[in-house]
């Protein structure tokens, strides 16, 4: 009886353990849009026909490390999101090239704001989405 009562303990803290330590890379989820210059606002500042928008996404864990790892490629802006379960907050950093960087250099609000809204009411309308937390991290880019 106490053996079993042993194994069954011993079986239960393995499983809890095993999920504190899931990997949650596994949920990182990518999507591309190929936008024009106007609707993102830069059609004065870019002589180019497509923009594109990539955004990583990881709603069950940091988005940190991901961060340090992406690049943007010609014409290209990245938007990380994130949830730390540490601190229980969204993370969201935003990554441009440079071809697009002396855009968004100047903090032009509508420039500005047309990326933040792209966001809030197309990718993340069904979700809980500060955009007044997307607006600082693109600034901070």
């Amino acid at each position: 009886m106490r053996f079993s009562l042993f194994l069954l303990l011993f079986v239960t803290f393995t499983v809890a353990k095993a999920q504190d330590n899931i990997d949650t890379s596994k949920f990182l989820e990518v999507n591309r849009y190929r936008l024009t210059p106007s609707e993102l606002g830069l059609h004065k500042y870019i002589n180019s026909n497509k923009v594109y928008l990539k955004i990583y996404k990881n709603s069950k864990g940091s988005i940190k490390e991901d961060y340090n790892f992406f690049k943007p490629k010609d014409n290209e802006i990245l938007f990380f999101y994130g949830y730390n379960p540490e601190t229980k907050t969204t993370e969201m950093y935003f990554k441009i090239h440079n071809s697009l960087k002396h855009a968004y250099k100047k903090k032009d609000f509508e420039t500005l704001i047309k990326v933040v809204e792209i966001l809030q009411y197309n990718i993340f309308y069904k979700e809980k989405f500060s955009s007044a937390d997307a607006y600082a991290a693109l600034e901070r880019s």
